[in-house]
Formats: C-alpha cells, sequence, structure tokens
C-alpha cells in the first residue's frame, strides 16, 4: 500500500494513466518468454488489459502490477583486474557505483516519487565516465510497477514526470532502445527476498553475451 500510495502520488502530480504505468509488467513478461528459467516463462503473453483486469491489491496496483514471491539466489564474485585477466570467464568491469540510504520506513519519505537513485546514480555515472545514452541495458528494482518507473525517471533516463511517456512504443521490451529488466525482472522472472543480486547477475550475462534468446545484440554498458 506504501507503493500505491506512490503511484496514487506520481498519477496525480503527473497526469499519467494507469494504461501507461502497466508498460513495465506487460514489457516484463515479453522478456520472460524469452527466458526459460523465469517464473512466468510458460504463462504467455501479458497485455495492458490483462494488468488492468487483474485483482486489485492496493489501488491502483493489481496483483500483474507486484512482484512475484518466489525462492531463489545469486552470488557475485569481485577480484582485480589483474587477477580476473586470468580467469576462465569473460570478466566484468565495474566501471562506477553510487549508494543512497534514504530511510527506515516509506512512512519517513519526504516524497514518495523521488527515490534515492537520483543521487546514487549520478555519483555512478560520473565516476564511470558515461552518461544514461551510453547505457545499453538497464537492470532497475520492480518489486512494482511504479518502483520501475519512478528509478527509470531517478536515473536520469528522462526528464521528472516524464517516464510512463518514455517507456512507451516499445522502448522498453525487446528490441526496444533501452532494454529494461531483461530477465524478466521481479515482476515476471524471480524476486526471492533480495532481487539486487539477480539484476547484477543478469547485467553480467548480458554484457558476457550468455543472454540466449533475450541476449541484447552488442551490449557493452549495463546499470
Amino acid at each position: 500500500s506504501y507503493y500505491a500510495m506512490a503511484a496514487n502520488r506520481y498519477l496525480h502530480r503527473y497526469g499519467g494513466t494507469r494504461e501507461r504505468l502497466a508498460e513495465i509488467a506487460v514489457a516484463a513478461r515479453e522478456w520472460a518468454l524469452l527466458n526459460p528459467a523465469a517464473f512466468r516463462h510458460a504463462a504467455g503473453p501479458l497485455s495492458v488489459d490483462d494488468v488492468l483486469g487483474a485483482t486489485m491489491v492496493s489501488s491502483p496496483l493489481t496483483v500483474a502490477d507486484c512482484c512475484l514471491v518466489t525462492d531463489g539466489g545469486g552470488a557475485v564474485v569481485v577480484t582485480s583486474l589483474d587477477r580476473a585477466r586470468d580467469l576462465r570467464r569473460t570478466p566484468v568491469e565495474v566501471l562506477g557505483y553510487g549508494e543512497r540510504s534514504t530511510n527506515t520506513s516509506m512512512t519517513a519519505v519526504d516524497d514518495l516519487t523521488r527515490t534515492g537513485a537520483r543521487g546514487s546514480g549520478a555519483d555512478a555515472f560520473a565516476r564511470a565516465g558515461i552518461t544514461p545514452a551510453d547505457v545499453d541495458v538497464l537492470e532497475v528494482y520492480d518489486s512494482f510497477t511504479i518502483t520501475a518507473a519512478l528509478n527509470v525517471e531517478a536515473l536520469g533516463f528522462c526528464g521528472e514526470g516524464e517516464v510512463l511517456d518514455f517507456i512507451q512504443g516499445g522502448r522498453i521490451r525487446p528490441g526496444g532502445a533501452l532494454p529494461l529488466n531483461t530477465s524478466g525482472g521481479g515482476l515476471s522472472y524471480c524476486h526471492p527476498g533480495q532481487l539486487g543480486v539477480l539484476l547484477l547477475v543478469e547485467a553480467v550475462r548480458q554484457l558476457r553475451g550468455e543472454a540466449g534468446a533475450r541476449q541484447v545484440p552488442g551490449a557493452r554498458i549495463a546499470v
């Protein structure tokens, strides 16, 4: 219900619609259909009408706007670049990172539509010496459709209040200009207690060219 309030606030402030927000879930399912390991791989495609018509959980979020409740895990090994050159698997270089701690409870958030990704993203891009225009693959937390939308905007891929228009037209789907959550994300792939590590794992798979049918051609930079 906290995230539902965030969604309501965003839609009220910027005049967006539930239909446009549903694109996040629709795109996630399209990626999941290309991933045999995805929990929703065999579920078939998802339409905007399917998202809107699913059981309401907390208005405006339906079941299809909400992440899976599944088990799973992953790990990331980090070492020096000199050591990585001798490994059997292709190394992926960490260009930069950013971090923010903003609150311990959503009851203490000043503005539910602004996430810590604004600051952490700015730091990461600065340290890496890149801009959003350089990014080939984007993996963001999608506990709910609104979570992913807010973070795409917070990371600077579009202007404030513009994300629901920005993601339309297939931009975040397979073949689009900004491949988003290419495993199917928490919405359609897997959502263990800590999804973040699986975002890193998928980014590495994409940059190594190991993503199979969902591989983004020529992917060199992931966030």
